[in-house]
């Protein structure tokens, strides 16, 4: 059971979820690269060097285990949630931003993302239980797994613009429902081994989170960036791609324990999200009645 799902069902969600976000995405998305250059710049760079670093610190810190830790850099290396611009677009953010430092963070990722897990194998645990990935064949499915549906996703969006528009909503719906059942599947059928684990990971997980989304927003402040923007980047830079970080543990991998940190993230950053959302809708309507 865990080898289908591992093998073929997460393979499938991940590249349902990149070709739903190319259904959303156009050319002229791209050009916020050079409408508003310092913003994109400043997420990206907190998403591909930020991360890592608040990663090895939290792993640090909280003095993980060897495949916590490890499971904690894979999901940091994956930058970018696939959702974030739908909570960016919640929080009355710049949702053209966000999708545009997705597309950005996941192209650079095709090559950080290998450098940074073998960096994280070789110093947690020497490379004693895991062969290290080869850079360019990893690179090379990584590319396929996620920059290629996009493509396809913009393809479709393009040529039939009509049929992307009703399609869109079910293929994002169809994918999350098929993550969410990937991990609760993963979950019960491995609860004993990793029982321990969860509850060791919830609290490393959330402060990595509310460090994520301060880091995202406090740079934009500090560059003087509006507040639109200062949620975007909290958004994005808090909102990491659980689908591909589940996919590199499990398919690529091949261990359950070093997806975990990916599943349960994907509910932490959720609930963190949902109260900063919360907050800003709050302040938006004293703002209005004021």
């Amino acid at each position: 059971m865990m080898s289908f799902i591992f093998e073929y069902l997460t393979p499938i969600a991940l590249g349902l979820m990149m070709a739903g976000m190319g259904l959303a995405l156009r050319p002229k998305n791209f050009s916020r690269l050079w409408q508003n250059p310092k913003a994109l710049f400043l997420g990206v760079a907190g998403q591909v060097i930020g991360l890592p670093l608040l990663g090895f610190a939290i792993a640090a810190g909280f003095h993980l285990s060897p495949s916590q830790a490890v499971g904690t850099m894979i999901l940091v290396s994956c930058a970018g949630g696939v959702v974030s611009g739908l909570l960016t677009q919640m929080a009355r953010g710049d949702t053209a931003l966000s999708v545009s430092m997705t597309a950005f963070s996941m192209l650079i990722g095709t090559l950080s993302i290998p450098f940074i897990i073998n960096v994280s194998l070789d110093y947690f645990l020497q490379q004693k239980e895991y062969v290290p990935l080869d850079l360019l064949p990893t690179s090379v499915r990584l590319l396929a797994m996620t920059i290629l549906p996009v493509v396809i996703g913009m393809a479709i969006r393009h040529w039939f613009p009509l049929m992307s528009t009703r399609i869109a909503p079910t293929v994002a719906r169809g994918s999350n429902a098929l993550l969410v059942g990937i991990i609760v599947l993963t979950l019960f059928g491995s609860g004993k081994e990793i029982a321990g684990d969860i509850t060791t990971l919830i609290l490393p997980l959330f402060v990595l989170n509310l460090l994520a989304m301060s880091l995202g927003y406090a740079t934009a402040l500090l560059a003087r960036l509006e507040m639109k923007v200062a949620k975007t980047l909290a958004i994005e830079v808090g909102i990491q791609n659980s689908a591909t970080g589940i996919f590199i543990a499990t398919t690529l991998l091949n261990n359950i324990s070093l997806a975990l940190p990916a599943m349960i993230y994907t509910g932490v950053a959720f609930v963190n999200v949902a109260v900063f959302i919360l907050i800003f809708q709050r302040r938006f309507h004293y703002a209005q009645t004021a």
